[in-house]
């Protein structure tokens, strides 16, 4: 943002100070502190609400929307909107609300209007419907037992229904109007959002957790964290979530800047297309993963301090559900020896072996947005050449390309995920791998899996869980309807006068009454 773009935010700001003063009442004087955040993604939309599609992300993040459970750093559940939550059966649920919280136009959030915000999640034509969060949360009916406790029903047992809770899109809504488009109950009140671009938001001085630091927060989308990283030596930003790895490493053996970084839980890792094309070939599929270095590829492109191979879907660190008797190896020769024993070679010597008389050349895509994406896809596709498969490699956008797989136009897709955005083992595999899961765009379908999947929903004690999840992780090292490459680091960096800003293993927080900038 430019110094001249800061002026007119600093006049546009207090002109919302006193509109909002003369709203809710009387709050803090003059304006004084705003911050400028570069991260990787911007709003879908000019008013994206927090419960529909991926925006609950950015909202959560920003400071706006709130869930009734929240996730610590020591990724355990933790009380947000609710102080209380209870397994009363199998499919009964009791929730607690805090007192005295507000939405941001001033009202009560009462067990009424969470039980309204829910329904909005269902209602066809409503901005709030998420029809993938209602599949998971499956929800049968929501009981009133006074003005601030529920009982939430689901039409089946699902142990993890207090961790979808947690999820960014069971954000707790009212409708909005023209003048508020979104009244959530976060530290930050949604000021505006430009597709794609920016996200502002503004301080507010009735958050049940004390008013926040900063008057003003804005969030600017820059896609290339190379430009974010210029963005913050120009001092147009005042911190970078997502800063290249090669200059954070610089910066840290120089020992400059201000430095954040901290293991989480995102999975860089190929999603390939299994039911069509070469990789419905087991044996085409299984070489991939041996023919793909990981420990090369982590070095390489996090430049040793943005993350560690992956031996499967889970990082090391998840030590509650992770199989640590599982692997991934590399093995450029036993995958070249598997080939050939399938038929699968190279019988006119041009370097790419055939399989049905023809070529293989592997159509790979990945986006923008997280700097180990590109350097990963070209690195891949020069190790897949070395053991004799072609692959032809580009960048799209996330949406478009997993159109793309489903329809058979590419046969693998490289994306980076949060493994446990709710803190609990199954979102992740029964949203990419379930037969029918929202983002099963690979084709492919296991019941085994599903079997294990639906067992472990119904299983309420951690001790039983976890074999359950342990098995879900081998089925997926063995079929590799996921190819996993490695768990990340986040590292950002500040202008050394950022106060308050720790990143979350789970990367769903970010805004909070303590982030500030330094006199």
């Amino acid at each position: 943002m430019p110094n001249s773009s800061r002026t007119f935010w600093s006049k546009m700001l207090a002109a919302t100070c006193f509109t909002t003063a003369a709203f809710f009442g009387p709050a803090a004087a003059e304006p004084k502190t705003e911050m400028v955040i570069a991260a990787p993604f911007g709003p879908k939309s000019s008013v994206p609400d927090p419960r529909a599609r991926q925006n609950g992300w950015l909202s959560n993040r920003a400071g706006v929307s709130e869930t009734l459970i929240g996730i610590g750093y020591d990724m355990t559940l933790q009380p947000r909107l609710a102080t209380g939550f209870e397994n009363l059966s199998e499919r009964e649920w009791k929730i607690t609300l805090r007192k005295g919280v507000k939405f941001h136009d001033g009202t009560n959030v009462t067990a009424q209007a969470v039980k309204e915000s829910f329904e909005k999640l269902s209602e066809e034509g409503h901005p709030g419907n998420n029809p993938r969060l209602v599949k998971l949360l499956n929800i049968e009916s929501i009981e009133l037992l006074d003005d601030n406790t529920l009982v939430f029903r689901t039409h089946a047992p699902n142990s993890a229904f207090l961790w979808s809770l947690t999820e960014p899109s069971a954000a707790v809504m009212k409708d909005g109007t023209e003048a508020m488009p979104l009244v959530g109950t976060g530290p930050f009140v949604f000021e505006k959002a430009e597709t794609e671009k920016t996200y502002v938001v503004t301080g507010f001085a009735d958050y049940w957790g004390g008013a926040p630091k900063l008057d003003r927060l804005v969030i600017d989308a820059i896609g290339d964290p190379s430009v974010a990283a210029l963005a913050l030596q120009a001092g147009d930003v005042d911190l970078v979530t997502n800063y290249p790895e090669p200059d954070f490493a610089k910066l840290l053996e120089e020992g400059k800047g201000q430095l954040f970084s901290e293991a989480t839980a995102r999975l860089f890792f190929f999603q390939p297309r299994v039911n069509g094309g070469p990789l419905s070939n087991q044996a085409v599929l299984n070489a991939v993963s041996l023919g793909l270095d990981r420990d090369t590829i982590v070095a390489a492109t996090l430049a040793g301090v943005g993350g560690q191979s992956a031996n499967g879907i889970f990082p090391a660190s998840m030590k509650s559900w992770v199989n640590d008797d599982i692997s991934l190896s590399y093995d450029p020769v036993k995958a070249q020896s598997m080939l050939d024993e399938a038929g699968i070679i190279d019988s006119d010597s041009n370097g790419i072996r055939e399989l049905n008389g023809e070529d293989i050349v592997l159509k790979i895509r990945s986006y923008e947005g997280r700097a180990a994406l590109r350097p990963t896809l070209e690195i891949s596709q020069i190790m897949l050449q070395q053991i004799g498969l072609g692959a032809e490699i580009a960048m799209g956008e996330f949406g478009a390309n997993n159109e793309a797989l489903k329809a058979g136009e590419l046969d693998l897709h490289l994306q980076a995920w949060g493994t446990a955005p709710q803190g609990d083992p199954d979102y992740f595999p029964s949203t990419l791998v379930a037969t029918g899961g929202s983002y099963n765009v690979s084709g492919y379908s296991n019941p085994e899996l599903d079997a294990l999947l639906e067992r472990g929903r119904g299983l309420f004690s951690s001790e039983e869980r976890k074999p359950v999840y342990a098995e879900v992780q081998a089925i997926i090292n063995r079929d590799l309807p996921l190819i996993p490459l490695f768990h990340k680091t986040q590292v950002s960096v500040g202008n050394g006068k950022v106060e308050g800003y720790r990143i979350h293993p789970a990367e769903t927080y970010l805004a909070n009454p303590e982030l500030a900038i330094a006199e």
